[in-house]
């Protein structure tokens, strides 16, 4: 309903101003008298074009011009659509008039009195100015529109951080990981292996990360992928060959920002449902303004696709929409027990 229900808005809006043009058409005094099929034709033109420059501004100017803070040129593209729209429709009006005058004699002493309304430029700056009306309707509208959502949006947003914060909490520092981790760290303590104080150091910088650094709405992809790496190399404590778990990063991932802990739940994903003892890769690819995130790694005999693609990634899903709405793919596929799952976030700075 919410989806039609703009639909319907413009409709109504449509059909109330096709009643007021209906009842000025016929409450012009000596024009009361124009003929049926001068009338339809009057009002399809008017309103052909009205539609036109209405939704022209509606779906192009104002969101791929005035949306982006180009004011100036969004003035000077107004300017120029009125212009076309005028000298268009100008011609078109008064050939209406003057075939209309055969017929009619109000309209013939109309143009007789009035001779400039036969003209080409008074025409065309009349239609221009209600052309101008046009488009401060249109205009006005989609920006309400628009700021409307966005104000859903954010409220939404600060809605499900609320709810979830708790559990992303909980989520942060996952038990079972940690248990693992501490015996991996004991074991490697236990036989005086060179790499515990590495190991601890890593474990630590894990949990800094997760406890003190992802309080901001966005952190530098540098730092989320330093969290990665840290993970990742832990995980390795716990892999008969940890060889077989590798990341791969490509492009400059300095200049970037994303949310903190965006990227986790395909990582846990992968080692959730993921073979050890088979090859498990992650990939970080920056392009220009792009970001590419992508994991595979060969499931576990039992795994399901119920499983493999639960509520960690709807969760993920849905923040994404939240977050990068129309400006993200998240796509899974599995071929041969191969799992594959890929993360393209656009128009990031």
């Amino acid at each position: 309903m919410k989806k039609r229900l703009p639909v319907l808005l413009h409709v109504l809006l449509w059909l109330a101003l096709l009643a007021f043009s209906l009842f000025t058409h016929f409450n012009l005094g000596p024009l009361k008298a124009i003929p049926v099929h001068w009338l339809v034709l009057d009002v399809v033109q008017t309103f052909t074009f009205h539609l036109a420059l209405f939704y022209f501004n509606w779906f192009v100017l104002v969101p791929k011009v005035l949306a982006k803070g180009n004011v100036l040129f969004y003035a000077l593209a107004v300017i120029a659509t009125l212009t076309l729209y005028s000298a268009v429709r100008a011609p078109i009006d008064i050939y209406e008039k003057k075939k209309l005058a055969e017929v009619d004699k109000s309209m013939a002493e109309q143009l007789r009195k009035y001779p400039q309304s036969g003209e080409f430029a008074y025409v065309m700056f009349q239609l221009a100015i209600t052309g101008v009306m046009n488009i401060f309707l249109s205009s006005s509208l989609r920006v309400t529109g628009d700021y409307l959502r966005n104000e859903r949006r954010r409220k939404e947003l600060e809605h499900q951080h609320t709810t979830t914060e708790l559990e992303l909490l909980k989520s942060q520092v996952n038990p079972h990981f940690l248990f693992n981790t501490l015996n991996n760290i004991y074991s490697l303590a236990y036989q005086n292996a060179p790499s515990t104080p590495d190991a601890i150091m890593k474990l630590s910088l894990l949990l800094r990360y997760q406890l003190y650094e992802t309080n901001s709405p966005l952190v530098p992809l540098e730092k989320e992928v330093e969290h990665l790496q840290h993970l990742l190399d832990l995980h390795k404590l716990r892999l008969p060959s940890p060889e077989l778990l590798s990341i791969e990063v490509e492009g400059d991932v300095s200049r970037m920002q994303v949310p903190p802990m965006l990227l986790m739940p395909l990582v846990e994903n992968m080692f959730k449902h993921g073979l050890t003892t088979a090859p498990m890769h992650v990939l970080v690819a920056v392009q220009q303004s792009q970001l590419v995130f992508s994991t595979s790694n060969t499931l576990k005999p039992n795994a399901t696709p119920a499983a493999y693609g639960g509520i960690g990634l709807q969760n993920l899903q849905r923040r994404l929409e939240l977050l990068y709405p129309g400006a993200f793919t998240l796509e899974t596929s599995s071929v041969n027990s191969l799992f594959k799952a890929r993360l393209v976030l656009t128009h990031l700075s």
